[in-house]
C-alpha cells in the first residue's frame, strides 16, 4: 500500500499559475492484477536531461533551408483549380439562372469575400495543412473532425472526376473520343504518374496558370469586340423566359425567385478550389496564405462575372448552338463564334490541359489528406506504406483511382450530376470551415491570429452556404443520393477505425458465448502454461474464448502507442480535462504527462553565481514538479485503464526544437502530442509543428 500526500490547489498566483494552499493525505492502493489488454500497469516517473548537442541538431534541422512557395506559385496552384471551375460551371449556372446568371455570380462573389476573413482567421490561428479537418480537430472531438475529413475526401474525389470528364468533353470538340472510357484512361494515367512520383510542380502550375489567364483574357477581349458589334444577342437573351427548374422531382415554371435562388446555388460550383490553399499552408512562405486568398477572390470574381456577361452577349440562351445546348463547353462555343475555329481549338486545348492538371491536383491533395488521417489513426495504418521503388503511397493512389472510376461508371460521366456531387462536398467543407471559425472564437479565443473575422460575417457566410446546399438538394435530390452513398462509405470507414476497440470487444464477447475456451468450461488454465512458454500471453490474460488471444493481441497493439500532454502548471482540472479528452478520442493505454523546465538544476551548478531570487525560483519549480508528479500518480490510480507516466524534461526552454527532439526521443510523432491553448506567439510556434490543441 502506498501512502501519498496530494497537494490540492485553489487560488491562482499572480503569474497565472496555481500555488499550493492546503494539503490532505490520500491513500492510494496498488493497482489490482488484471489482463494487460484491459488494464495497463501503473504509471512511472521519469526524468530526461536534454543534451545541448541534440537540441542544437534539432534546431539545425528545423532551421535548415526549406523551399517555401512565394505568392504567385502558391496562387497558381490554387488558381488553376478555381479558374478551371469556370470551364464547366458557366453552362450549368445559365441552365438554372438564365439571363440572371451575372446576378448569381455577384452573390457568390460577395459570399466568397466573407469567407476570405473566415479562412484567414482559422488558418492563421492554426497554420497547419488539413483545412477544415485540422480546424475542427483542434476545437472539437476527433469524430467531428472525421466528418470534415470525409467531405474533404469526397471533394477531392469529385475534383478529379469532374476535371477529368470536363477535360474529355472539351477534347471531344476537336477529336471523337468516348467520354466514359477516355475519362477512366485519363484518371489511370495520372494514377500511374503519381505512383512514379510526378508530383505537382509549382513552376509548372505557374506556367499553366499564366497560359490559362492569357486564354481567358484573349477570349474575353474577342467576345467584348463581338458584343459591341452584335448587341442584339444580349438584348434578345434579356427577353427570354426564365428557365424551368426541377424542384424535388417536379418541374416548376421559372421565375425571378427560382432563377436567383437556384442560379446562386449552382454558381457556388464556380468557386471550387478556394479551399485548396488551406491544404498546403505549411509549404507557403510567411504571409503568403492571405495573399493567395486575395488573388483567388480577385481572379474568380473578375472572370466569373465577366464571362457570365459575355456569354449572354455572344451566344443565345436557347436554340441549337446556344448556351443551354452547349452547356458543357460554353467557352469553346464562344471562341468559335467570336473568332472562328482556331480560338475554339485554343480554348479547348487550354481547357484540357488545365482540367487535366486538376486531376493531378486531386491525387496530390488526397495523398496528403489520407496520410494525415492515417497518422492521426483515423484511417488504417497500411495507407501510410510506401513502395520501395519510388517511395510513394501506392495504396492511397490506387484506391483513389478505383473510387474515381466507380463514380464515372455509376454516373456515366454525367457532368451535371458529377458537378452536383462536387458542390455538396465543397459547400460542406466551407460550412464546416465557418463552423470551425466560430468554435475558434468561442473555445480557443486566446490563440494568436492575424485576422479576426467579424461575428456577423461568420454567421451570415454559414447561412449563405447552407442556402446553397439547400438549393442543390431541392434542385435534384437524386444527386444527394449519390453524394450520401460515398459519404456514408467514407464516414463509416473512419468511425469503424475510431470505434475499433469497442467493435473488437463485442467480437470477443460473441466468441465467449459461442466458442468458449476449455478454461472457461472447466474453470482451469490447462493451456496457460504452454501459451506463456510461447510468449503469447501473460499471467491473468485468459480471454474465455477460442481465438480470443488473437483479438487481445490486436487490442494490446492498438493501446500501445503513447500520447504526450505538455503540462505547464500543476492545475488539477486542466490535467483531468486532458485525460478525459485522451480517453474519449484516442485508443491508448499510455499517457505521458510531460513538464519542461529550464533551470531546475541551477542550484547544483557550483560555478554559477546563484542569487536568492534564483534559489527561490528553483525551489518553487521543484515544488511544482513534485505537485505534478503526485497529480499524475493520483490520476493514474483514478483511471485504471490509462497508464499515466510523469516525465520531467529539464535543461531547455519549451520551444519548437525541444518538441522535435522529444518526438524522436520518445518515439511519439508531433501530431500525437497535445497542448493547452497557447496564448503567446512563442508557444503558438510549437503548435505549428503539428502539436494538437485540446483544452482551453
Amino acid at each position: 500500500m502506498d501512502h501519498l500526500k496530494v497537494t490540492l490547489l485553489s487560488s491562482p498566483a499572480s503569474d497565472g499559475s496555481s500555488l499550493p494552499s492546503s494539503s490532505s493525505p490520500i491513500t492510494l492502493h496498488n493497482r489490482p492484477s488484471f489482463p494487460t489488454w484491459l488494464y495497463p500497469p501503473k504509471g512511472e516517473t521519469r526524468r530526461l536531461q536534454v543534451p545541448l548537442y541534440a537540441l542544437e541538431a534539432s534546431r539545425n534541422v528545423l532551421n535548415g533551408h526549406k523551399h517555401l512557395l512565394s505568392q504567385w506559385p502558391s496562387t497558381a496552384i490554387c488558381g488553376n483549380d478555381i479558374l478551371a471551375s469556370v470551364l464547366y460551371s458557366s453552362g450549368i449556372v445559365a441552365a438554372k439562372a438564365g439571363k440572371l446568371t451575372p446576378l448569381a455570380q455577384i452573390l457568390v462573389a460577395f459570399v466568397l469575400f466573407l469567407f476570405r476573413s473566415i479562412y484567414e482567421e482559422a488558418v492563421t490561428a492554426i497554420p497547419l495543412n488539413g483545412g477544415s479537418y485540422n480546424v475542427l480537430l483542434n476545437t472539437t472531438s476527433k469524430k467531428t473532425a472525421a466528418i470534415a475529413a470525409s467531405l474533404g475526401i469526397i471533394s477531392y474525389l469529385a475534383t478529379g472526376v469532374v476535371s477529368g470528364t470536363s477535360a474529355l468533353r472539351y477534347l471531344n470538340t476537336q477529336l471523337d473520343v468516348d467520354i466514359v472510357s477516355g475519362t477512366i484512361l485519363l484518371l489511370f494515367g495520372f494514377a500511374i504518374l503519381s505512383i512514379i512520383g510526378m508530383a505537382e510542380s509549382a513552376n509548372v502550375a505557374l506556367i499553366i496558370f499564366i497560359a490559362h489567364v492569357t486564354t481567358l483574357t484573349l477570349l474575353s477581349g474577342f467576345s467584348l469586340c463581338y458584343a459591341v458589334q452584335h448587341p442584339d444577342t444580349f438584348w434578345n437573351n434579356m427577353h427570354t423566359d426564365f428557365p424551368d427548374v426541377n424542384v424535388a422531382g417536379n418541374v416548376v415554371t421559372g421565375n425571378l425567385l427560382t432563377a436567383t435562388f437556384y442560379g446562386y446555388s449552382s454558381a457556388m460550383l464556380g468557386i471550387t478550389g478556394f479551399e485548396t490553399s488551406a491544404q498546403f499552408v505549411e509549404e507557403q512562405a510567411p504571409g503568403v496564405f492571405r495573399k493567395t486568398l486575395r488573388n483567388m477572390w480577385v481572379f474568380a470574381t473578375s472572370y466569373n462575372l465577366l464571362l457570365s456577361f459575355l456569354s449572354l452577349a455572344v451566344l443565345p440562351l436557347e436554340g441549337r448552338g446556344g448556351i443551354y445546348d452547349d452547356k458543357d463547353v460554353v467557352l469553346a462555343s464562344m471562341g468559335r463564334v467570336v473568332a472562328g475555329k482556331w480560338l475554339e481549338s485554343w480554348v479547348s486545348i487550354d481547357a484540357f490541359v488545365v482540367l487535366a492538371g486538376g486531376v493531378l491536383t486531386s491525387y496530390v491533395g488526397i495523398t496528403g489528406l489520407v496520410r494525415r488521417l492515417a497518422f492521426d489513426r483515423v484511417l488504417p495504418a497500411f495507407l501510410t506504406y510506401t513502395n520501395k521503388w519510388r517511395g510513394t503511397n501506392h495504396y492511397i493512389i490506387l484506391l483513389f483511382f478505383v473510387l474515381q472510376a466507380s463514380l464515372v461508371i455509376v454516373l456515366h460521366a454525367d457532368a451535371t450530376v458529377l458537378a452536383g456531387v462536387f458542390t455538396f462536398a465543397f459547400l460542406g467543407v466551407m460550412a464546416l470551415f465557418a463552423f470551425g471559425c466560430i468554435l475558434l472564437k468561442l473555445k480557443r479565443e486566446d490563440i494568436p491570429r492575424d485576422v479576426h473575422a467579424p461575428w456577423w460575417s461568420c454567421i451570415f457566410g454559414l447561412v449563405m452556404v447552407l442556402l446553397g446546399l439547400l438549393g442543390n438538394l431541392l434542385g435534384d435530390p437524386t444527386i444527394f443520393t449519390y453524394f450520401a452513398l460515398y459519404f456514408v462509405v467514407f464516414t463509416s470507414t473512419m468511425f469503424i477505425m475510431l470505434e475499433r476497440v469497442f467493435i473488437l470487444r463485442i467480437v470477443l464477447y460473441i466468441l465467449q458465448q459461442i466458442f468458449p475456451s476449455r478454461d472457461a468450461e472447466d474453470g482451469i488454465a490447462k493451456d496457460n502454461k504452454a501459451a506463456k512458454s510461447q510468449g503469447k500471453v501473460k499471467e491473468g490474460c485468459r480471454t474465455g474464448a477460442r481465438g480470443g488471444r488473437t483479438i487481445t493481441a490486436v487490442l494490446e497493439e492498438i493501446h500501445l502507442p503513447p500520447i504526450v500532454f505538455f503540462f505547464k502548471t500543476p492545475t488539477l482540472y486542466v490535467l483531468n480535462k486532458a485525460i478525459l479528452y485522451v480517453r474519449k478520442n484516442e485508443h491508448t493505454h499510455n499517457l505521458l504527462v510531460v513538464h519542461v523546465s529550464e533551470d531546475a538544476n541551477l542550484a547544483e551548478d557550483k560555478s554559477a553565481e546563484v542569487t536568492e531570487a534564483d534559489t527561490q525560483r528553483v525551489q518553487y519549480e521543484r515544488e511544482k514538479i513534485e505537485d505534478m508528479r503526485k497529480m499524475a500518480r493520483m490520476f493514474d490510480q483514478t483511471y485504471p485503464k490509462l497508464k499515466i507516466d510523469f516525465v520531467h524534461v529539464c535543461g531547455s526552454s519549451f520551444d519548437i526544437a525541444l518538441v522535435h527532439w522529444l518526438s524522436e526521443e520518445l518515439g511519439v510523432p508531433p501530431n500525437m502530442m497535445f497542448i493547452r491553448q497557447p496564448s503567446t506567439q512563442h508557444i503558438h510556434q510549437v503548435a505549428t509543428l503539428g502539436v494538437r490543441v485540446i483544452t482551453g
